[in-house]
C-alpha cells in the first residue's frame, strides 16, 4: 500500500501475540507481572504499545521457551494528516 507524500509510515511494535496467549487470558496486570518478574507498570505499557526494555522481553522468551517473534509483532501505521480548511 503506497499512501504517497500524504502520509508518513511509523512501525509499532505490539506484544498482542503475547498477550492475547491462553494463558495470560482473564489475568490481571499485576497477576502477569507477578507470573514474568516483571511489574504492573510494565506489562501496562505492553499493552499501550510503549516502550519494553529488552530485558523484558529477554525474560519473557525465557520462561516460555520462545523467540521474540512468538510474543511481539511489528505493525506498519500510517499517519494521514488532516486536511486544511480553505
Amino acid at each position: 500500500m503506497d499512501i504517497g507524500s500524504d502520509g508518513v509510515r511509523h512501525t509499532v511494535i505490539t506484544f498482542e501475540p503475547f498477550l492475547k496467549r491462553k494463558e495470560l487470558c482473564g489475568l490481571t496486570d499485576a497477576q502477569i507481572g507477578k507470573r514474568f518478574g516483571l511489574t504492573k507498570d510494565t506489562v501496562n505499557a505492553m499493552r499501550l504499545h510503549d516502550e519494553v526494555p529488552f530485558n523484558t522481553v529477554q525474560k519473557i522468551c525465557q520462561e516460555l521457551h520462545c523467540q521474540p517473534g512468538d510474543i511481539m509483532e511489528a505493525l506498519d501505521v500510517w499517519i494521514i494528516p488532516a486536511t486544511k480548511e480553505k
